[in-house]
């Protein structure tokens, strides 16, 4: 559903850049986007440390009283011990952080969508600056051209000086309204170039056509598109399957764990006894111990918690199915709102205002009347251009939040 056959020129590169070039860029460079990233390879480190045996245990007693024995006194003793939980814990505990690798996936996708939109909303907003600015500019010439005629009748007394003052005063007005607009056109450059993590100081350069494409899917198949697609509705579901799984792990904390292990116990020589068999030999203890959960209560509510949590999750996924949906039919409102507005200034209004107004001229070269009518139709004439820009632009913008919320530039590592 893109709209744009943009094409976008950065004097650096020279070479010419679509918005989809730009959107790669930033994803490339931006910050944000490198950070969850990261934290999402940080989160697959986890099930490898998670999913293994806790480490023996090496304990070494010297006995300060050794104990005396048939064969000899105790001297000291080196002791191994394994611990192994209930079975099935490790692959619970394995699934849970897959489970929440893939939930900081749908972040790092969620954050890069935003940042695809944010950098195809800003370049809109510089088009639609620049396209305002060439508009102001053509207009500003043809009131300076009414301003001369009004001064060269008012010298042959064919008009008034108030004719002049109302042609000035519409003169003064718009610069000032283009000093504004290229007092704005620094700050979009700079937003651009913060989401691309570029130098501020590097020019963005548009072209001067923006081709409206009217198509757009229907709002059920669109609805489809964002249940299914939407990171953060995925997040959500992989917070809910968490959720599931820490609750079996709840459950098996409550099991008794148990461990094995080996003593090795050295034994030093008897003195004073000839001729015993074994006289001094080492002894070796095989040993089993084991873990009971006996205080039931701290894992029932563990086990409730967990419970608890998967009904919260659930609740906040149809909290946010009902806002996206909500904010959906929002945008596609927006977006055939824009698309009237542009349909009305293009083929309509401005082709109205521009034959009035040459009918108009045409006759103030003949008859000083209606000065002050030809001023107000050209202001109209300044706002239904840019009334007709700013439709358009509304209309792409509108396009590419609705391509956010369905995911449709969602990144599958997988392929």
């Amino acid at each position: 559903m893109r709209l744009l056959s943009l094409a976008l020129l950065i004097p650096v590169s020279v070479t010419a850049q679509s918005i989809e070039d730009y959107q790669q860029m930033a994803a490339e460079n931006n910050p944000e986007v490198r950070a969850a990233f990261q934290q999402y390879l940080s989160s697959m480190e986890v099930e490898s440390q998670v999913g293994a045996l806790p480490d023996p245990e090496v304990a070494f007693a010297y006995f300060i009283s050794p104990i005396e024995t048939r064969l000899g006194p105790q001297q000291a003793r080196i002791s191994l011990t394994q611990m192994f939980p209930w079975f099935g814990s490790l692959s619970d505990h394995r699934s849970v952080s897959e489970v929440r690798a893939k939930e900081q996936y749908e972040v790092f996708r969620e954050t890069r969508n935003r940042l695809f939109f944010q950098t195809e909303k800003s370049l809109l907003e510089l088009y639609e600056l620049e396209q305002s600015l060439s508009i102001a500019k053509e207009n500003l010439d043809i009131l300076n051209s009414l301003v001369e005629i009004s001064l060269r009748r008012y010298e042959t007394d064919q008009a008034s000086q108030v004719d002049v003052l109302r042609a000035q005063i519409e003169q003064e007005d718009l610069k000032t309204q283009i000093a504004l607009l290229e007092d704005n056109r620094e700050v979009l450059i700079r937003k651009v170039n913060e989401l691309l993590n570029a130098k501020v100081e590097q020019e963005v350069t548009l072209p001067d056509t923006l081709i409206p494409q009217t198509d757009i899917e229907s709002e059920s198949e669109l609805k489809n598109q964002l249940i299914q697609q939407n990171p953060a509705l995925n997040r959500l579901r992989y917070q809910e399957d968490s959720a599931r799984e820490m609750k079996a792990l709840a459950a098996k904390d409550g099991k008794p764990s148990f461990g094995i292990g080996v003593d090795y116990i050295f034994t030093g020589e008897r003195s004073g006894v000839t001729n015993l068999t074994d006289n001094g030999k080492d002894a070796i203890m095989a040993r089993a111990s084991f873990k009971i959960p006996l205080f039931r209560n701290k894992y029932n509510a563990k086990v409730n918690q967990a419970e608890l949590n998967i009904q919260a999750v659930q609740s906040r996924i149809i909290d946010k199915e009902n806002k996206l949906e909500t904010d959906l039919t929002s945008s596609l409102r927006d977006f055939y709102d824009a698309q009237r507005r542009y349909e009305l200034y293009d083929q309509k209004q401005i082709q109205r205002v521009n034959q009035a107004l040459n009918i108009m001229t045409q006759k103030y070269a003949t008859d000083s009347s209606n000065f002050e009518e030809i001023l107000r139709m050209q202001r109209k004439l300044l706002d239904y251009q840019l009334s007709r820009i700013q439709a358009l632009v509304d209309m792409q913008v509108s396009s590419a939040y609705i391509d956010y919320l369905t995911g449709k530039n969602n990144i599958n590592l997988n392929k």
